[in-house]
């Protein structure tokens, strides 16, 4: 939602994507908008910074305002908001709903980039790799071209996707998930879900190594595609 009309980029790329995106105009302010696109019934919103504005105090101060104005119309709804400046963070604890716990959360573009940046002095390609996880690229290998750039090309138009693992993997642990996987697949397998004891939360856990798959445990992995992961991550091992 916004308050001014699409530009013809984000147009076009609602129309590519017309069966999962629908565009509204209005402003987050108005609590007759927050119920026309019913926020109340959302499982999250998420608010979204402009990182090409020339004053970024105050794009976060308006971010800020929108969080409010939806905390205001329904307070149990997860929020998660891009701010650009990381001190504006301790701004949110003001807002009453605001609840770390129940999955409200603040993304700064400015200390994420920092950490991108420390990341990659401790392990070299740290920060190009994930910035090439992030963004959506294709890639279209040449005889022309080396073969360590035909690698790279190939290794930036993957990305990161999640799939349910098949009953197959059940009973193994992470690294013989991880290397059948990798082996006969040809995926990666970076971490699964692991369900929390007697009804505990559920974590993310990156290269378990003492872990077991269990039955419909949820994979992360680096792939080319959503399908190229279910259709492999689905066959009989």
């Amino acid at each position: 939602m916004y308050r001014k009309p699409p530009d013809l980029e984000l147009e076009g790329l609602f129309k590519r994507h017309f069966t999962t995106v629908e565009f509204f105009q209005g402003t987050i302010m108005n609590p007759i908008d927050l119920q026309r696109v019913k926020v109340h019934e959302a499982d999250a919103c998420l608010v979204l910074a402009n990182k090409y504005c020339q004053d970024p105090d105050a794009e976060d101060a308006a971010n800020i305002m929108r969080v409010i104005s939806i905390k205001n119309y329904s307070d149990d709804i997860r929020v998660i908001i891009q701010l650009m400046q990381y001190h504006n963070k301790a701004y949110l604890l003001n807002i009453p709903s605001w609840d770390w716990k129940q999955g409200d959360d603040v993304i700064c573009l400015a200390e994420l980039k920092l950490g991108f940046i420390a990341q990659s002095c401790l392990a070299p390609g740290f920060s190009t790799m994930m910035a090439n996880l992030f963004a959506m690229r294709s890639f279209k290998t040449s005889p022309d071209t080396q073969v360590w750039q035909n690698d790279y090309l190939q290794g930036t138009g993957c990305e990161m996707y999640t799939e349910t693992l098949s009953p197959s993997f059940t009973g193994m642990t992470f690294p013989q998930a991880s290397e059948l996987c990798f082996t006969k697949l040809k995926l990666l397998l970076l971490a699964i879900e692991v369900k929390g004891v007697e009804g505990a939360d559920t974590k993310i856990s990156i290269n378990p190594k003492g872990a077991k798959i269990v039955a419909n445990t949820q994979g992360f992995f680096i792939a080319q595609s959503a399908d190229e992961v279910k259709s492999r991550s689905d066959t009989q091992t």
